[in-house]
C-alpha cells in the first residue's frame, strides 16, 4: 500500500518546500531549515495518523476473532 504513495510523493515533492518568493534565497540555509521543519512535522503527524489507524485496525480484529470464538464455544 506504501509503495502506491511513493510515486506520488516524488511528484508532489515541489508542493511540500516553503515558496522561495516568501522566505528569501532559495539557496539560503534559512530556506532549506524551514523546508526540512515541514518535511519532520509531516513526518510526525504521518507517524502518529499510522498509530491510529493501526489501533483501529487491531481493535477491529481482535473483536472479530472474540466474536468468531465466542460462537464456537455456545
Amino acid at each position: 500500500m506504501l509503495v502506491r504513495f511513493i510515486p506520488i510523493i516524488i511528484l508532489f515533492s515541489s508542493i511540500l518546500f516553503p515558496c522561495a518568493v516568501c522566505y528569501g534565497n532559495p539557496e539560503s540555509p534559512m530556506s532549506h531549515g524551514m523546508s526540512m521543519g515541514v518535511l519532520t512535522l509531516m513526518g510526525f503527524i504521518g507517524f502518529i495518523l499510522f498509530v491510529i489507524l493501526f489501533s483501529i485496525f487491531s481493535i477491529s480484529n481482535r473483536t472479530k476473532n472474540l466474536l468468531t470464538h465466542k460462537d464456537k464455544y455456545e
